[in-house]
């Protein structure tokens, strides 16, 4: 009789103290840490090289990563129309900036664009960009951001260690500038392109919160006090 009463008694006990360890997750804090590197303007068809903060694991446990990638294009964009009727001509300022692992695969693209439409006359007979059947945007500067969050394993493992340090992310900006809207176009383009890069650690602290040593010292008294009442029945018995 006294083992049933101490089974179901312990039973109590793993009954109550279980489901709060499974329900601390959701109450633990949630903190964060974050990291910038720049790549700054140059002419557009580069690679570069990143080096990013890691996270230290000795902080906690990473619950996700996102990475912000803001690219920056600058430059003009000159157009002639060879046409022979009038023509609407559209001119994009564009680059196209990726951020890769050290693996080669990728992270995340932005793609930053300024576009400009002009009304062009046919062509007036001389190629200078100018004149009523040509045009310019003149310097220009626009900005484009994307982003990307990842839960992977893998890359908890990539980008954190024991005590942090950097790790190498490689980064292109290639040129993506075009004109369209007359069928015979002169064009012509000089751009620039910056990125910035901002990395977000999202971690759950390596030391426990104290509702949970509250919740351990209460299940461990529970079972002392258990404890002393079977030997006190025990001794009884005898």
């Amino acid at each position: 009789m006294q083992k049933s009463i101490y089974a179901l008694a312990t039973a109590l006990v793993l009954a109550l103290s279980a489901p709060q360890a499974v329900l601390a997750a959701p109450h633990d804090e949630v903190y964060t840490q974050t990291f910038n590197v720049e790549r700054a303007l140059s002419g557009t068809n580069w690679s570069d090289t990143l080096s990013l903060t890691k996270f230290d694991s000795n902080l906690g446990f990473l619950q996700s990563i996102t990475f912000s990638l803001v690219g920056q294009v600058q430059g003009t964009g000159k157009a002639e129309s060879l046409d022979v009727s009038a023509s609407d001509v559209t001119l994009s300022l564009s680059s196209l900036l990726t951020l890769y692992r050290p693996d080669n695969s990728v992270l995340v693209v932005a793609n930053p664009i300024f576009s400009e439409t002009f009304a062009l006359s046919a062509f007036d007979g001389t190629i200078d960009f100018a004149g009523t059947s040509g045009a310019s945007t003149g310097l220009r500067s626009s900005s484009g951001s994307n982003s990307f969050i990842s839960r992977s394993s893998s890359d908890f493992g990539l980008f954190s260690s024991d005590g942090g340090g950097f790790i190498n992310l490689g980064l292109n900006a290639l040129g993506a500038s075009n004109g369209s809207g007359s069928g015979n176009l002169l064009t012509q383009f000089e751009t620039a392109a910056a990125g910035r890069l901002t990395v977000t650690y999202e971690y759950i602290s390596a030391v426990p919160e104290p509702e949970t040593y509250v919740m351990m010292l209460t299940g461990l008294a529970l079972a002392g006090v258990m404890a002393r009442r079977r030997k006190a029945a025990k001794a009884h018995l005898a």
